[in-house]
């Protein structure tokens, strides 16, 4: 990749930070309403789910002659593995002796999959630089939603504000890292199938087992619409992206 291309991703991947922050924010802004948030979130998760990361990952084992079986394995593997990491630690975990750390772990997995958001945007601008603006585009919508699900995802888990601050400073940062890294270093076509289906599984879990059960708390005339909006939002996205 040349200078300017490096300069353009990682510029790009820096204008993803603050949208990032942004949506953050206004979860911490909010904290009282974290029961609106997660049902906007679960439909978002969701959304990026179904609408952006598992047809992104099938699409991509496709063009590299890989069986769509190879990343919709991947996700259940993801959705499985969280289940049974999330099992785990609820099973050794006493009822309000502390954070649960499953919601740090969840968190963090938010965090890798802005690491690939990066490496999308480095790599699309190695490939072309119209590409690069598309892709980039695309991140810097949804990296809103990025940071609002990774913070709504730590309060649901009774995570403290603190930590919670450090876990989406880590989410707003990880797509410049992801862009320098795929500007620099050559990425075999192989992960990137394999990666996002994993992570669509992960998101599928996030959603299905903490945000929509703390949303029914809300009734049904507030929770549902803002679900179906968040998801609704995601859909859009992706096919104007």
């Amino acid at each position: 990749m040349t200078a300017m291309g490096t300069w353009l991703a990682v510029g790009f991947a820096a204008v993803a930070f603050f949208s990032t922050l942004a949506g953050g924010f206004a979860a911490l802004r909010w904290p009282g309403r974290v029961q609106a948030l997660a049902a906007l979130a679960g439909g978002v998760v969701l959304g990026a789910a179904f609408f952006d990361l598992l047809p992104d990952a099938i699409g991509r084992a496709a063009e590299i002659n890989l069986s769509a079986q190879i990343p919709v394995g991947a996700s259940l593997i993801g959705f499985l593995g969280f289940y049974t990491l999330e099992r785990f630690l609820h099973h050794h975990h006493e009822e309000g002796e502390a954070p649960d750390r499953a919601g740090l772990i969840g968190a963090s997995g938010f965090v890798v999959h802005s690491v690939f958001d990066g490496l999308a945007i480095g790599l699309g601008f190695r490939i072309d630089s119209t590409l690069g603006f598309l892709v980039a585009a695309a991140v810097i919508g949804h990296d809103f939603s990025d940071g609002l699900n990774t913070v709504s995802y730590m309060v649901t888990h009774r995570q403290p504000a603190g930590r919670s601050r450090s876990l989406l400073l880590a989410d707003a940062l990880a797509p410049i890292l992801g862009a320098l890294f795929a500007s620099l270093v050559p990425v075999p076509d192989t992960v990137f199938p394999i990666a996002i289906g994993f992570f669509s599984g992960l998101f599928i879990y996030a959603a299905s087992s903490t945000l929509l059960p703390r949303a029914r708390e809300l009734a049904p005339v507030t929770g549902l619409p803002l679900t179906i909006g968040g998801a609704a939002a995601m859909f859009l996205i992706t096919r104007l992206a």
